[in-house]
C-alpha cells in the first residue's frame, strides 16, 4: 500500500435514503377477519395479529403491547384508537357500505406530527355490517421515506419517516423495535442474503409475523422489499423505493 493511502470498504448498496414508489409497489390482497360472539365480544384477526374487543369505548390489549378502543358513532361507521403508554399511536374510522369497507386514519409520529393512510376492502365472506372476511383492494401507506444505514460491527438500521426504527446485527439475534416502536413487543432478526441484500424477520410477542427480503437493483437505484406474512404466506407484498 502506498504511504498516505488508505483503503476503505465500500458501503453495501442498500445504504442510503430511499423514496417510496407507489406505482411499482404491490400492497393489496391482505385479509382481515372480524367476527362476533354471543356476548358482544368481537375478534379482529389480521394475518395472525389477533385480539378481542367490544364496541364500548374501553381499551383492550393487542399482541404488540398497545391497547385498542372501538366506538360506533354512526350505524355504518366505527372509530378506532390505538394507544401505548397512554399516548395515541393510531386513530382511524372504518366505514362500511354494503360489501365494501374503507379505513381512513392518521399515524402519530414521536414528534407529534401525523401521517395519513387509507385502505379500501371488499368483503369476501360473512356479514352483515363490520363482521366478515375483508380483502384489501387499495392501500395508501403512511411511509414515504426510508433510510438504511450500516451499523458496526456488522449490522443495519432501518428508519422510516413515521418514526419506526429497526436495528440489529446480522447474527440472528432478536433486537427490539426502536423509535415509535420502543417499548412495544416487536422484535426483529437480521441475516445477510448476499453482499448487497438482507432478510429481516419480524415477530410480535414472540410470534413470527413477517419475513422481508431487502434487495437492490444492479444499477443501485432501486430498493425492493419482498414481504411474506408468516401466517398468510399467499398474501405476499412488494414495496419499492427509489434512491434519493
Amino acid at each position: 500500500m502506498l504511504a498516505g493511502v488508505s483503503l476503505v470498504a465500500a458501503e453495501p448498496a442498500y445504504v442510503g435514503k430511499w423514496k417510496f414508489n407507489a406505482a411499482r409497489s404491490q400492497l393489496t390482497g391482505d385479509t382481515v377477519t372480524i367476527s362476533s360472539g354471543a356476548d358482544g365480544t368481537m375478534t379482529f384477526d389480521g394475518q395472525g395479529f389477533k385480539y378481542s374487543f367490544k364496541v364500548d369505548g374501553k381499551e383492550y390489549p393487542t399482541p404488540d403491547g398497545s391497547r385498542a378502543s372501538w366506538t360506533q358513532p354512526e350505524p355504518d361507521a366505527w372509530d378506532v384508537t390505538i394507544k401505548a403508554g397512554g399516548k395515541l399511536l393510531v386513530g382511524y374510522r372504518a366505514v362500511v357500505k354494503g360489501e365494501t369497507m374503507r379505513l381512513a386514519g392518521k399515524l402519530t409520529k414521536p414528534d407529534g406530527t401525523t401521517s395519513d393512510f387509507t385502505v379500501a376492502y371488499k368483503r369476501t365472506a360473512g356479514g352483515p355490517g363490520l363482521v366478515g372476511k375483508w380483502t384489501s383492494t387499495e392501500v395508501t401507506m403512511p411511509v414515504s421515506l426510508l433510510e438504511v444505514a450500516a451499523v458496526a460491527p456488522d449490522g443495519v438500521t432501518i428508519t422510516d419517516d413515521t418514526g419506526a426504527v429497526f436495528s440489529g446485527q446480522f447474527d440472528g439475534t432478536a433486537a427490539p423495535g426502536l423509535g415509535r416502536l420502543k417499548g412495544s413487543k416487536y422484535t426483529t432478526i437480521f441475516r445477510k442474503t448476499g453482499a448487497n441484500g438482507f432478510e429481516m424477520r419480524t415477530s410480535v410477542d414472540g410470534q413470527p409475523m413477517y419475513a422481508e427480503v431487502y434487495s437492490v437493483s444492479a444499477d443501485g437505484k432501486t430498493l425492493t422489499i419482498d414481504g411474506t406474512p408468516v401466517n398468510a404466506p399467499t398474501e405476499k407484498y412488494k414495496v419499492v423505493f427509489d434512491r434519493q
